[in-house]
């Protein structure tokens, strides 16, 4: 146990420690003048990741990829099972009510399909065709479950699998030039046949939210008057008016970055950015011994990345809003658990990697 804890990462644990922290100031203040369950509900998710991360931390390695593909089996189960009987909370059939708590079950498939992408591609030299289609349908299996939901925000994330596969493994350009093709095809069926009026207009709003102020465009407005009004320094902490008066919706979710803008700033937007930065820096600059736990960790720490920055562009108006917490920070307790859970087998790797050096 002492080696456990001589070679664990404190460093990047504290700044996980800090972005939860910042998260949880700003959902108390977003919680203020309305719910104050979120804010409590958030701190008990907040036990609950702590409790994840402490224990998949023991489990070792190699059981986590023994029992990887199982689990990712048995999540796709789940998700056929939801479509099926599943009950439809907030305009989708995502959740899984477990008593005060509700549980979104797609947030969890991340973890094994890491598991078992990382996995295959220490097998393989080059991205093929063969090897090309495997990853993709690995990935879009979920992702079209997931999108039937419907969830586009999550099954979106899920695409930053297949392009961290590509930066890791060569491929080549001919797949890439068919891909797009049919992904433009694909993308044009599901415009027209799978996509509802309001996530349309969630995507066309965002080029020119001032058309759509009194619906879909709306909360971006808001999210830039609260960057806006914040200024260098903010207006302080709890004293937010697109907080406190709810002219901003979801802004203990998808939207909390907004939060932090008008009642910090610029300062407190740049504090935020760096503690990612330091992240980002320490997870990918770290090297592992095993193939399979190199790929783990760039693909786990790629789609945080780019759930970060999609988030970001979201709230800025840069990006359509398709409800994508910011991870660490947002309420959003399933992404909080899955996440920690990624990162409890993250600091195992690094420690046995120690370990097998010493």
């Amino acid at each position: 146990m002492s080696d456990f804890l001589k070679f664990f990462d404190k460093t990047t644990f504290l700044i996980l420690i800090l972005l939860v922290a910042t998260g949880a100031m700003l959902v108390f203040s977003a919680a203020q003048g309305g719910d104050n369950n979120y804010f409590i509900k958030h701190l008990i998710k907040i036990a609950i990741s702590l409790i994840l991360f402490s224990t998949v931390f023991m489990i070792k390695t190699e059981t986590i990829y023994r029992w990887s593909f199982a689990l990712y089996i048995m999540l796709i189960i789940v998700l056929i099972l939801q479509l099926l009987t599943g009950k439809i909370i907030s305009g989708t059939k995502s959740w899984i009510k477990m008593g005060v708590l509700s549980i979104q079950v797609s947030e969890f498939i991340k973890i094994p399909l890491a598991l078992i992408l990382s996995r295959y591609l220490v097998k393989i030299p080059i991205l093929n065709w063969r090897a090309f289609i495997r990853v993709a349908a690995m990935v879009m299996i979920p992702f079209v479950l997931i999108a039937l939901q419907p969830d586009m925000g999550t099954a979106f994330i899920l695409v930053s699998f297949i392009l961290f596969s590509i930066l890791l493994r060569k491929i080549k350009p001919s797949i890439v030039i068919i891909s797009l093709f049919i992904i433009a095809i694909g993308s044009y069926g599901m415009w027209s046949y799978m996509l509802k009026p309001y996530q349309k207009e969630r995507i066309i709003s965002f080029a020119n939210p001032s058309k759509y102020s009194k619906s879909s465009g709306y909360q971006i407005i808001q999210s830039r008057i609260a960057f806006g009004s914040g200024g260098l320094t903010g207006k302080g902490y709890l004293k937010g008016s697109q907080s406190r008066y709810k002219f901003l919706p979801t802004r203990h979710t998808d939207f909390i970055a907004s939060v932090l803008g008008e009642e910090f700033g610029f300062i407190g937007i740049s504090f935020l950015l760096l503690l990612y930065l330091i992240l980002f820096y320490r997870q990918f600059n770290f090297r592992v011994s095993s193939g399979e736990e190199f790929f783990f960790v760039y693909l786990f720490s790629g789609l945080i990345l780019f759930q970060f920055i999609v988030n970001i562009l979201m709230v800025t108006g840069l990006f359509p809003v398709l409800g994508i917490p910011l991870p660490f920070v947002s309420y959003g307790g399933s992404s909080m658990l899955a996440f920690s859970i990624g990162e409890g087998i993250i600091f195992k790797m690094k420690v046995e990697n120690f370990l097998q050096h010493k």
